[in-house]
């Protein structure tokens, strides 16, 4: 009965895989199409992460044994330029992310970004590629990301660089809360809890089921609440975040 289980289970995440890879490949297609045909009328590339946003959640979707539920979204405001941060499980909690129904540009590691379809998509989509440990990537990085906040487009940093193997919470670091103060936006933690269920770190084998919540909290305005110090603003976000991350376990 567990061998069959086991095999069911394999059977299931191969589906799965082959659905993500082409979907994958159609909303590849669709992006660029997008970026060819209103090259001149979206120069902030909105349509391009729309399509992306379809792409995540049809993966969703078509994974029917797969649950999310996303609390505080409202708290997001359309047309208003944010720094969004979030804890990172998994390599699913960038499809849950979209979810949230809002214009953003991640700040992804450049590897992700040499990824057939899937990285093609993330550069059509002017998201900002971040080389880690090496000083002129990252402030290259840096620089588009404000520019970005400048034009009023919001932006997604996972302030702990990389996915928790053990599912705790990482350490953050400063640069996200660096430019929010510099850039004079407010800062929104985002909770994404139930990922790692679904794709755990260093596994391939995806479950058939699982529930993903997303708490999205208020903003969190640095120079109102006198949080100018990046490392305060730092450990208030990762606080806020920890403690919602136990209240649900």
């Amino acid at each position: 009965m567990r061998k069959a289980r086991l095999l069911s289970v394999r059977l299931w995440s191969a589906t799965a895989w082959i659905v993500i890879l082409l979907l994958t490949i159609v909303f590849f297609l669709l992006i660029l199409a997008s970026r060819v045909l209103l090259w001149w009328c979206d120069p902030r590339r909105k349509t391009a992460h729309w399509l992306a946003s379809l792409w995540g959640r049809a993966i969703f979707l078509c994974s029917l044994g797969w649950r999310i539920r996303v609390t505080g979204r409202g708290h997001i405001h359309p047309g208003r330029a944010y720094l969004l941060v979030a804890n990172h499980q998994s390599a699913f909690d960038i499809m849950a992310l979209y979810f949230l129904r809002r214009q953003f540009k991640w700040v992804a590691k450049e590897e992700l970004f040499r990824i057939p379809f899937a990285g093609w998509s993330m550069a059509l989509a002017g998201y900002i590629e971040l080389g880690r440990g090496r000083n002129r990537s990252i402030h290259t990085a840096y620089a588009k990301a404000k520019g970005w906040l400048d034009e009023g487009m919001s932006v997604f940093f996972f302030p702990e660089g990389t996915r928790s193997i053990t599912g705790t919470l990482g350490a953050f670091k400063n640069g996200a809360f660096k430019l929010a103060i510099e850039a004079g936006v407010p800062v929104v933690p985002i909770v994404v809890d139930g990922t790692r269920e679904l794709l755990p770190r260093h596994s391939l084998l995806l479950r058939p089921r699982g529930h993903i919540h997303i708490t999205v909290h208020p903003p969190i305005d640095p120079s109102a609440q006198r949080l100018t110090d990046p490392h305060r603003l730092r450990d208030e976000v990762r606080g806020l975040i920890e403690h919602t991350l136990r209240q649900s376990a």
